[in-house]
């Protein structure tokens, strides 16, 4: 009877321990420390391949993958969700290269200018929220919407909070050009 009472302590002292998991629209309020959001439904899927749009004499290519478990802070506390990685690249109309992304891994902690990745979804997955850490000195940091139209494009909407820097801090030899299309509504298609 002991070794039954023993038993059933440490599988209750286990299951506190457990990663709870919860849909990738789940909100991190009352969530356990390291509950993980999930892509249960394929929600993301959709949205990884490569992707071409043109705007304003500029060709933009999107190669977007799906990374699981990834770990995020928020309020805090860490915790765990499935995202869309966006590595690009911009072209302009002479097919000169202004800025790439294709080729980081952005595995990297201190590495993450330039990056593009998922935060959460809405409407079943027909509506992607992405943030974007921004280029040097943060200039161009921003919300990126994706919003399904059918089977083989999105809309793209880029919102940037932060378009300037400041002379103190980030040094004038920098690049601070924000080459996404700060637009609502650009059309992608599926390569």
């Amino acid at each position: 009877m002991k070794i039954l009472s023993l038993f059933a302590l440490y599988i209750t002292l286990l299951s506190c321990k457990a990663q709870q998991v919860l849909p990738l629209n789940g909100s991190v309020v009352n969530s356990p420390i390291n509950s993980y959001f999930k892509d249960i439904n394929n929600e993301l899927d959709f949205y990884v391949g490569n992707w071409k749009a043109n705007f304003q004499n500029k060709t933009m290519i999107l190669k977007i993958t799906k990374a699981l478990h990834r770990p995020f802070e928020m309020l805090d506390k860490n915790y765990f969700q499935d995202q869309l990685i966006i590595r690009y690249e911009i072209k302009d109309i002479n097919e000169s290269v202004l800025q790439t992304t294709l080729n980081r891994s952005f595995t990297d902690q201190n590495d993450v200018k330039l990056l593009i990745e998922s935060s959460g979804t809405e409407s079943n997955g027909d509506i992607v929220n992405l943030l974007f850490a921004g280029g040097n000195c943060s200039v161009g940091i921003g919300e990126i919407i994706l919003k399904k139209i059918n089977n083989t494009q999105f809309y793209w909407s880029y919102y940037p909070g932060t378009t300037t820097r400041n002379d103190i801090t980030c040094p004038p030899n920098l690049d601070y050009n924000i080459y996404l299309p700060e637009t609502e509504n650009l059309i992608f298609t599926k390569q």
